[in-house]
Order: C-alpha cells, then structure tokens, then sequence
C-alpha cells in the first residue's frame, strides 16, 4: 500500500492590524497621501505657469525679421498764447564813494522789491540774480566815483496787469531804473507739446499711405516710433522805448509761440 501524504496544513490570512484614526492612525496616513497628492498638481500648476511666463513675446504681426517695412519722418506743430511774463529788471546807482554808491542802490533795491510785490508779485517770483561794485574813471585812469548794480529776475503770472507792474517799478526808482529785456512763455508746455507730437504722427500715417498706395503695398501695423519734440522758445524782447513814469503802462503783445515735434516710424508693409 502507498504511503499517505500528510495534508499541508492551510497558512491563515494575516490582515494588516487596524489602526484607529488619531495620532499614528488611518486618518494620518489618508491626510498624508492627500498631501502629497494636492502638492504634485500645484507642481503642475507652477510648471505650467513658469513656462507661460518665461516664453518670449510674440513680435507684431509683419515686425519680425525679414519683413518688409517702410520708414517714414514726419514733422508737426502746435501754437499756444504765452501767459508768463519774465522780465531782468534792476537798479544802477553812481556816487562818490563805494559806501554811498552801496547804500544808494540798497535802498533803491528795497523799493523796487516793495514795488513789485504790491504789484501783485508773490516773492517766489523775485530773484537776485547779479550784482555788481565797480570804481568809476576818467580816461587817465583817476577814480571818480563807484557804480552799484543790483538786478532782478522777476516773472509775471497775470498778463492783463503785467504793463501796469512794469511801470510802477520802474517808476518807484526813478531813473535808477534798469530793464534789461522781457521774455514771454507758456507755463505749461506738456499740452502744445503733445499736440504737436500728435500732428506729426498722424502726418507721417498720411505718408505712409500714399507711398504705400503708390507702390501697391499695403500697410501694416507700425514695428516702432521715436520723436524728438522741441517746447515753445521763449521769445526775447529789447527793452528799448521802455520809460520810467510813463502816461500809460508798458503795451505789451504776447503773440503765439508755437512747438515742433520730429517723428519717425517704421512700419510693416506685405503686397496688396
């Protein structure tokens, strides 16, 4: 007879111990595996966006490389009424001595700037801006007195009673007075500027459609524009007929002063 095999005994089902949630348990490790889970799709996310970021611009359609392009200067203007007056106003006094000629032209200094204040002019708007001692001479050389010069930069922001200041200074002093020059601007040239850069833009547009219209091209978008804008040059005037003590005030005619812009753009062209 065969000898019988002994049946092998069956090795029991091990579960994993249950650990209860809290510290150490089940639910500490399910937050965990959430965790790591959340943190891989915001790597995701920040991969994603980084190479959104990073990638260069995309160049105006027709601007690239090769294109074909037009280059086209234009120039513009724009006129404005100057509303600031600027006048070199001063006192010039001659006496025997330097102490005299000094005290002299001191006191007549003072009232001038009284002059101009009660005039209207605020004391911002008054400043030294030379001042001079000198011994006066006969040809040989001989000293026979001393000169004393005291001058103002003095600006006018009310134009209507601009005429009526100038010759209540100048008659304040009498014949001391010295007005060297006027000057006329505009306060604020960020205007007729940009009016003119405006013209000269749409000029050189103008331009660049006819040629292109010439040429049987069409136009594109502009690739760049660049500009060099001039403000309003104040405009000088002599002081020449300018009296102390007049019957009238001074006549004053501020005019217009006009602005230049200077642009140049480049467009892209392509076939019509």
């Amino acid at each position: 007879m065969p000898t019988p095999v002994p049946p092998v005994p069956e090795r029991p089902t091990v579960l994993p111990p249950v650990v209860p949630d809290g510290p150490g348990g089940v639910g500490r490790h399910r937050r965990r595996l959430g965790a790591i889970g959340a943190l891989v799709i915001l790597a995701a996310v920040a991969a994603a966006c980084g190479t959104s970021a990073g990638a260069a611009p995309a160049a105006r359609s027709g601007c690239g490389s090769g294109q074909a392009r037009i280059t086209v200067e234009a120039g513009g203007q724009a006129s404005a009424t100057p509303d600031v007056l600027t006048i070199d106003i001063g006192v010039t006094v001659n006496d025997p001595t330097a102490t005299a000629a000094l005290a002299d032209a001191n006191g007549r200094a003072d009232t001038l700037t009284t002059a101009l204040k009660t005039s209207g002019v605020t004391p911002a708007d008054i400043q030294s801006t030379d001042f001079s001692i000198s011994p006066t001479t006969t040809p040989a050389g001989v000293i026979t007195g001393y000169q004393v010069s005291n001058t103002l930069l003095v600006t006018l922001r009310d134009l209507t009673d601009a005429g009526q200041a100038i010759d209540t200074a100048a008659s304040s002093v009498g014949d001391a007075i010295r007005i060297n020059g006027l000057s006329f601007s505009v306060s604020n040239t960020g205007n007729v500027d940009g009016r003119a850069r405006a013209d000269a833009v749409e000029t050189a547009a103008a331009h660049a459609r006819a040629m292109t219209s010439a040429a049987h091209e069409s136009l594109g978008a502009i690739c760049s524009i660049s500009d060099t804008t001039s403000g309003p040059t104040p405009e000088d005037f002599s002081a020449a007929g300018l009296t102390a003590g007049a019957a009238t005030p001074v006549p004053l005619e501020p005019g217009t002063q006009q602005a230049s812009a200077e642009v140049t753009v480049v467009y892209a062209i392509s076939p019509a």
